[in-house]
């Protein structure tokens, strides 16, 4: 039998063809199914008829189901199953937990775990009474978030929790930190962004709500705030501080400066006669929600469960982007796709109007055992992952220095992560500048002339620098409010958080880099605007469907459409039209990809001849949400036929929505 290459069960390599059967799964309700191939809709129709339902691909023709009757037979017996094992107990402590633990010093070192139960699990409470009683723990001491507790215990008392049949995985909860104009026009957010477009649509990010998720907002008032916000502050939303006793409680007062730096190079509108003029951030006109996660000691809070965080500032102040310029503590090599990775794509598949942004992270000059950086939440699928690149401001070890030469935004940065995640997938998605950015600073009385010049002199305390990852991921936040803004004036009320995503991958700058340092490229908000501008003509447009249309795919359908491109196509001589296609779909959560379309395209001449065709997925090492097409076109090209089909759904009578942007460059 040929060699296969072995799942990933919460990050230890499995192998099914190494597995002893299972008499029974009279002790579980949890099992994974392996099939002789995809299991398909009927097939899958065919097992829910026995009791078991799918509920998430392993990958390698493998799914996780929840199946309640003890005998395993019923499931053996089918033509299209090869093997049907209980889910593997041993393997639910994730392997950094296990590193951890064999690393500690004595027996009684404690460790703060999160443990993830089973989809289906509906009553905690239960789960936490199993917990108890085989550990002895007083449930007191175990926190609940939905379908994720908290505790902290001894390596011998996590040991017996694998045994409790409701938990999936158990991980260890990692410390996290925040990831410390000329960027405008780096990004050419002055030639279009703020003016008025060819049909006289404000492209400022008027009418949008973006979120920032940080240390907390200048003074803590909504009202009186920092010059560069009046009148545009929705909502200031304590998490950190909103459990602390006295004075401290519910507070967003910003004391570190992050929050509202990274606030200012979202949707900052301001100016300083001594910092060169106007200052401004990429959505000028947008509004302004801030949940402070800032700890009354300078820590950084939030939920166990990340859909919590989310979720207030979408249903209550109808925010449509996330700004995240946050995550985990570099631990010696890269974290996998996790449980708040999960959240996050989950929270996107149940809200697919939600644009998520996360920074990639600032350890890209950390020594990793692979060279790749980026995972945990900036690995999810459904986000927007941002690295950084120079800025063309004067710098110097990463600072501003007026007395440096000018750096050059087509270089990514030292320090950003690098990609690929640890599951193989794209990331970071695109790149933005992110040394010496010039921003709103914090009005707090703690804010020192130290701290406020700590990235770089400035002559107004109303103004500082700012550089990491941690100040790109802003402005690419505001960009896709403006661009949300730009598609909603276009007659798209609500358009997809792949929508948004696509454009702004497919208006991305290659700027010949490795795909694992600049993702799809530095982003240019010029050119993702004018695939809205001129949407169905001169070759480019968009398509949002399913989320809207109702016009999404059920597995084995394809979506085409045929492109007139209307434009000359000369002789190329090595120079030409170039086409970029990019499809984006947001799945459901899973460290695999659970759903799976696939994009073509295929170049027509006059007479209706494929004169060239390319997959998305060429050269592409793993699967991915994101395919891309790049292509010259030979002379003489006429129309483009653009096609999307949908290969894998892993739910039974489920469906996929998908965005599609094309735009032709020079």
């Amino acid at each position: 039998m040929a060699s296969r290459r072995p799942l990933r069960l919460n990050g230890h390599e499995f192998s099914t063809a190494d597995a002893t059967p299972d008499a029974d799964a009279s002790d579980s309700n949890y099992i994974y199914i392996k099939g002789n191939g995809p299991i398909k809709g009927q097939q899958k129709q065919e097992l829910a008829d026995i009791g078991v339902f799918v509920y998430e691909f392993l990958g390698q023709d493998t799914y996780l189901c929840r199946y309640e009757p003890a005998d395993l037979e019923p499931i053996r017996g089918l033509s299209f199953i090869e093997q049907a094992n209980i889910y593997p107990r041993h393997l639910k402590k994730s392997v950094r937990l296990e590193d951890t633990i064999s690393t500690a010093g004595a027996p009684e070192d404690t460790f703060t775990v999160d443990i993830i139960l089973h989809k289906g699990e509906t009553s905690p409470d239960r789960v936490v009474s199993d917990i108890v009683e085989k550990t002895g723990l007083n449930p007191e001491d175990i926190s609940e978030e939905q379908n994720i507790l908290r505790l902290t215990a001894d390596a011998e008392t996590i040991a017996k929790i694998q045994d409790v049949d409701a938990v999936k995985k158990i991980e260890k909860v990692i410390d996290k930190k925040f990831f410390n104009n000329f960027a405008r026009q780096d990004i050419h957010a002055d030639n279009k962004a703020g003016d008025e477009g060819p049909t006289s649509v404000p492209y400022n990010g008027t009418g949008e709500t973006v979120v920032v998720a940080d240390t907390g907002f200048d003074t803590g008032s909504a009202t009186n705030t920092h010059p560069a916000f009046t009148g545009r502050v929705k909502a200031l939303i304590s998490e950190g501080r909103k459990n602390d006793r006295g004075q401290n409680k519910g507070l967003t007062n910003d004391f570190d400066g992050h929050g509202t730096h990274c606030s200012g190079s979202v949707l900052g509108d301001g100016a300083s006669e001594s910092m060169g003029g106007k200052i401004q951030g990429t959505a000028p006109k947008a509004s302004l929600v801030v949940q402070s996660l800032l700890t009354s000691n300078g820590g950084l809070w939030t939920p166990p469960n990340l859909m919590n965080l989310f979720e207030g500032p979408y249903k209550l102040h109808d925010a449509r982007i996330s700004s995240n310029s946050w995550g985990l503590v570099w631990v010696r090599s890269q974290v996998a796709y996790d449980s708040e990775a999960n959240a996050t794509d989950g929270f996107v598949w149940h809200n697919q109007d939600h644009v998520i942004v996360f920074a990639a992270g600032n350890d890209g000059e950390e020594v990793s055992p692979n060279g790749a950086h980026i995972g945990s939440t900036s690995s999810a699928k459904n986000i927007i992952c941002v690295g950084a690149t120079q800025s063309s401001r004067p710098n110097g070890n990463y600072k501003y220095d007026p007395k440096k030469p000018a750096g050059d935004p087509n270089k990514v940065a030292g320090f950003s992560s690098r990609g690929p995640t640890l599951e193989g997938r794209v990331k970071p998605d695109v790149v933005a500048p992110g040394i010496a950015i010039l921003s709103a600073c914090s009005r707090d009385p703690k804010i020192t002339d130290r701290e406020r010049n700590a990235y770089g002199p400035s002559q107004d305390k109303l103004w500082s620098f700012g550089s990491g990852t941690s100040m790109a991921t802003p402005l690419v936040s505001g960009c896709c409010a403006t661009i949300r803004g730009a598609v909603r004036a276009k007659g798209v009320d609500k358009p997809s958080a792949a929508l948004v995503k696509a454009l702004v991958i497919n208006g991305a700058v290659d700027l010949g880099l490795p795909q694992s340092a600049q993702g799809f490229g530095r982003i240019d908000i010029e050119r993702s605007l004018a695939i809205v501008d001129k949407r169905d003509t001169a070759g480019f447009g968009f398509v949002d469907e399913g989320f809207v249309s109702g016009k999404s795919l059920a597995e084995d359908e394809t979506w085409t459409k045929s492109i007139p491109l209307n434009v000359d196509v000369p002789a190329t001589s090595g120079r030409g039209k170039q086409l970029k296609v990019t499809l984006v779909f947001s799945d459901r959560k899973g460290l695999e990809l659970q759903n799976k379309l696939s994009l073509n395209v295929a170049v027509k001449d006059a007479s209706g001849s494929t004169v060239v065709e390319k997959r998305g997925d060429e050269g592409v090492a793993e699967e991915n949400n994101v395919e891309q097409v790049v292509l010259k076109l030979p002379e003489g090209s006429e129309s483009v036929d653009v096609s999307v089909v949908c290969d894998r759904i892993v739910r039974l009578n489920d469906n996929q929505a998908f965005a599609v942007t094309w735009g032709l460059y020079e």
